[in-house]
């Protein structure tokens, strides 16, 4: 009845130093997504700590619950899992959808607007659409164990909606090596040298007949990510899930389409996606920088031109007012400054690019990462308006370049003179373009050195 595409995303590196940011991002909307303050009212909350973070919601968790884990800052801690679909598929739920202003920089979407949830009170959002992730909570719990859930929102203040998860990975049984004993059941030790270089005693492990080490069960209550996707199948395990959601989705009557089985196609986590974004966002400024150099050429080119036949400009611009021909001037000036924005837009890119590949790395700061949004929220907007006026002294430089074709029969107009001594302040500004684009270039890397 409801066709989509299928899109379940799983993550399960979180560590103890992840959980701060995590828990930010789903209680206070602070982190790497494009939140609506004014649709998050609307987010549906499954499941919330009670702890003021998620991390002591985590240490509680397992204190209380006796399950066992290493207490290492590389164990695992929490898993994360997302499951939604596109826009498309939330249309056809009824779910009203809006133009962003964004555009995708790169995949199949590419230079296709963004679109985003309209939703101004919760009759906008459909019982269908409430129904669909009900569904997928419901087969969430079945996967995982409901206990095991830490925290499980709908997020409808993002580009698309989502219901996002975070769980234990816990087992009830953990295979553990085993070691060579004596007859008093003492652990027998060997020396060896380590890494370092000096010697240590490690015990001895025990292997069976054919040298295989040998392996004992053990039953109880163990965060253990290893073992909890071994017993999910291992290597196949995320193909297995997107199975057997895929019945479990269908069997509600939804028709998402599973993708292509097999295929060796890589999630992306928010941060990678952004991070391709912005490259790609990238390239197409550098050919905005190209095109307005192009400008900038041919605009010093007609003036140039204008310069070699100074004699005959008393009867080449006639028809015009001064004011017009002070937009000539404006427009070159202008020309200038958008190199310069573009210019700075191109490094503020590769700056943000930068954060946000460390961000991926690390999954911190991100009060910097947030700030560096806001930015480049603003500098978006800035280069905007610059594009628009561009364009207005666009069409003034056309009507001001027919003065230059007309032909020497024609009368000039009045205040000559004063055109005369606009054309060589024209000439003399476009002389000094190069030197204060370099130095604006100049001044803006000192800037960038002192930022970072």
């Amino acid at each position: 009845m409801y066709e989509g595409k299928q899109v379940v995303r799983f993550v399960n590196n979180y560590k103890s130093k992840d959980l701060y940011n995590l828990g930010n991002e789903m209680d206070k909307r602070k982190g790497t997504g494009n939140y609506d303050d004014e649709r998050t009212k609307f987010n549906i909350h499954y499941k919330d700590i009670k702890e003021k973070s998620l991390y002591q919601e985590v240490k509680n968790i397992l204190y209380n619950r006796n399950i066992e884990y290493l207490h290492k800052t590389k164990t695992n801690m929490l898993n994360g899992v997302t499951f939604t679909s596109g826009p498309e598929f939330f249309q056809t739920l009824g779910l009203p959808f809006k133009k962003s202003g964004r555009t995708y920089q790169s995949g199949d979407k590419e230079d296709q607007d963004i679109l985003v949830p309209d939703i101004k009170s919760r009759n906008d959002i459909p019982e269908e659409v409430i129904n669909y992730f009900d569904s997928c909570m419901e087969y969430l719990k079945s996967l995982v164990g409901e206990e095991n859930i830490v925290m499980a929102h709908v997020h409808f203040d993002e580009d698309t909606p989502h219901l996002q998860a975070y769980f234990l990975p816990v087992v009830n049984e953990v295979k553990r090596k085993c070691f060579k004993r004596d007859s008093n059941g003492e652990l027998i030790k060997e020396k060896v040298i380590g890494s370092n270089g000096k010697e240590k005693e490690v015990p001895v492990l025990l292997r069976d007949n054919n040298n295989n080490i040998v392996y004992e069960t053990v039953k109880g209550k163990f965060l253990n990510n290893d073992q909890f996707w071994k017993d999910l199948g291992g290597k196949n395990s995320f193909a297995t899930i997107q199975d057997s959601f895929n019945r479990f989705i269908n069997d509600k009557g939804y028709k998402l389409d599973r993708g292509k089985v097999g295929s060796n196609k890589k999630h992306q986590t928010k941060l990678e996606h952004q991070v391709d974004e912005l490259k790609n966002e990238i390239s197409n400024l550098w050919r905005d920088v190209d095109s307005y150099n192009d400008k900038l050429k041919k605009s010093k080119e007609i003036l140039q031109n204008s310069s070699k036949e100074e004699l005959n400009i008393k009867k080449n611009l006639v028809g015009y007012s001064a004011k017009e021909v002070e937009k000539l001037i404006d427009y070159s000036n202008n020309l200038k400054r958008i190199n310069d924005i573009n210019k700075y837009e191109l490094e503020s890119k590769d700056s943000k690019i930068f954060s946000l590949t460390h961000e991926n790395e690390f999954y911190k700061n991100n009060k910097e990462l947030m700030n560096i949004r806001k930015y480049s929220h603003e500098k978006d907007n800035e280069l905007r308006d610059k594009k628009t006026e561009v364009d207005y002294l666009n069409k003034a430089l056309n009507t001001i370049t027919k003065a230059l074709d007309i032909k020497l029969n024609r009368k000039p107009m009045l205040y000559i003179n004063d055109y005369v001594n606009l054309s060589k302040e024209i000439i003399n500004a476009n002389r000094n373009i190069n030197s204060e684009m370099d130095k604006a270039s100049e001044d803006f890397h000192k800037l960038f050195e002192q930022e970072k």
